[in-house]
């Protein structure tokens, strides 16, 4: 089957793909981080940084998005600018 009809299918989904495994909360240094983190904050503190990383991961994954787009359309392009190639 070729990729547009896998795509046309649903064969192929990108928000499903899983890009690495789930952390290991016990050895991940990033949850481990974010867990001495909310230790030291006050309520009112880790409320107030709770809502900037919200913010934060909003602007991220826009920013994904587009990235994404982009290299779709830049591939697409190839695409098309292969396949006017004289042999």
């Amino acid at each position: 089957m070729n990729i547009l009809k896998e795509l046309y299918y649903g064969k192929i989904s990108e928000i499903d793909r899983r890009m690495r495994p789930i952390p290991d909360p016990k050895t991940n240094k990033e949850l481990l981080a974010y867990e001495e983190l909310k230790n030291k904050l006050s309520n009112e503190d880790f409320e107030l940084f709770t809502k900037f990383f919200d913010l934060y991961q909003t602007r991220i994954d826009k920013e994904l998005e587009e990235k994404y787009i982009q290299g779709f359309k830049t591939g697409l392009q190839i695409g098309v600018e292969s396949s006017k190639i004289k042999l």
